[in-house]
């Protein structure tokens, strides 16, 4: 017994070791950059930080992800308030569950143990790809809850016994957290009830279905439940369901939708995720070589759900993503052909960061100069006064400087909403706060009450833009 827990612990500290080291060298949340300047992450981190400061969801901050992305973004700004490290903890703690839980797939199917540094390989092609962008994005932290389904589902059609009930259980409040997290990983976990629904049926487990879909539903009730119960006492149910269903469903739109549409954002996110992809398709090669017709058919069945409601709509680099859940099936073929040879664990691992220094898409934006950031230069202007990032996403200032937002629409996000520019233009019309955060430079022709106080170029991986701080005059 204490071998075994020895060797568990072994196991977890190589996952967590991994994910540091690829996260480090890949994620902008890592030390070695000034700031995680992505907008996308930005929001995140201020619609986290303004629910543990007291304000509600979507009623007092708005943005269109799910509470539980925001809820561990609140949580990762307890440890940081102003940059970016509690997020990187967060980072590293999920895509270390993700390894972790890959690793025992792919034994599972192997049917023997493996060196956890064979995670290496899927952990430097997922974390230096195109895919992964800049870190922090609600893909990446669904990627841990996806590998848990796809752990229990491989681990149940491998056996002839079905899944206990308190598992379903966890899986029904795990498929809940993803959901609530971003729904658009719906289909995947549709596919992944149809896949068990039909095993037990095969089986002639009829009875243990039915028991099993009501502890499902209950363990996604469960999921569900504290957030009912926070958004109700708040009296915010409808702001929820507005901001998360209907805007998402009906203004939310890519400017392409359909097969052809699908397609070709199929591509993307092939060309976009490509080390994972290929990891994959080496899978499914291996499967349908060695006649193992039900793994095949059953891991393609999820990616095409996964594919189906997550890139259905617009596309964006990162959305192909959360396929990479997919990637660490291709140590299964590598390792057959290995066999049991030595594993030269810590030469995989120099490996592993040598690729994703070199490889990362934010190599060149490493050790920049903390002057060289609008970010950092105008939070030490502003100094804790009130500001509002006007007229676009989230630029990182509410988080550089320490504040939350002084509206709901703190932002402009590219949901069609005339409210977000009708509060914004009320709140400098009033001369609510003292700074303002600006892309445009002629802002004082409709609010001459503020002047530009200073500006600053830089290119954050996307081109090069040019910041305006602005101040209000007494």
């Amino acid at each position: 017994m204490m071998q075994n827990h020895k060797n568990q612990a072994r196991r977890a500290l190589w996952a967590l070791g991994i994910a540091a080291a690829v996260l480090v060298l890949c994620s902008k949340s890592s030390p070695l950059f000034v700031l995680n300047d992505w907008m996308d992450a930005n929001i995140f981190f201020t619609m986290g930080k303004s629910m543990f400061g007291g304000k509600v969801l979507y009623r007092d901050v708005f943005d269109h992800k799910g509470p539980v992305l925001y809820f561990l973004y609140g949580l990762a700004s307890l440890l940081d308030r102003t940059g970016f490290t509690g997020v990187l903890v967060l980072e590293t703690a999920a895509f270390a569950l993700f390894l972790a839980l890959s690793l025992r797939t792919a034994e599972t199917l192997l049917g023997r143990q493996l060196h956890p540094a064979w995670t290496v390989l899927p952990a430097a092609g997922i974390a230096a790809s195109r895919a992964f962008a800049h870190g922090g994005s609600a893909e990446e932290l669904l990627l841990p809850f996806l590998a848990a389904a796809l752990y229990g589902a491989v681990k149940t059609l491998q056996s002839s016994r079905p899944m206990p009930l308190r598992t379903v259980v966890l899986h029904g409040f795990l498929a809940g957290c993803a959901l609530w997290l971003k729904y658009t990983v719906l289909g995947f976990y549709l596919v992944w009830a149809a896949l068990l629904a039909v095993t037990y049926l095969r089986r002639g487990q009829a009875a243990r279905l039915g028991k099993s879909i009501a502890a499902y539903l209950g363990g996604m009730a469960l999921a569900t439940l504290p957030w009912v119960v926070y958004f109700g006492v708040h009296g915010a149910l409808g702001d929820w369901f507005t901001a998360y269903f209907y805007d998402n469903l009906f203004l939310y739109k890519g400017e392409d939708s359909g097969a052809p549409a699908l397609a070709q954002h199929l591509w993307w996110a092939v060309r976009d995720a490509l080390p994972a992809a290929v990891l994959l398709a080496m899978f499914l090669l291996w499967a349908v070589c060695r006649r193992r017709f039900a793994a095949a058919v059953s891991v393609a069945a999820l990616a095409a759900g996964l594919a189906f409601t997550s890139l259905m709509g617009g596309y964006l680099v990162y959305y192909g993503l959360v396929l990479a859940v997919f990637a660490p099936l291709g140590l299964v073929p590598l390792a057959a052909l290995w066999g049991t040879r030595k594993n030269c664990a810590l030469v995989w691992l120099a490996a592993g960061a040598a690729w994703c220094f070199a490889f990362s898409p934010n190599r060149a934006l490493r050790f920049r100069s903390a002057d060289t950031m609008p970010q950092i230069r105008f939070a030490k202007e502003i100094n804790g006064g009130t500001l509002l990032n006007y007229g676009t996403l989230d630029g990182g200032f509410y988080t550089a400087a320490g504040v939350l937002p002084p509206c709901r629409y703190f932002c402009v996000t590219n949901m069609p909403l005339d409210d977000q520019w009708a509060d914004q233009q009320a709140v400098l019309a009033a001369c609510k706060v003292e700074y303002v955060a600006a892309l445009t430079g002629d802002l004082s022709g409709d609010f001459p009450q503020y002047k530009v106080v200073d500006q600053c170029s830089y290119d954050g991986g996307e081109g090069e833009v040019t910041w305006y701080l602005y101040r209000l005059q007494a």
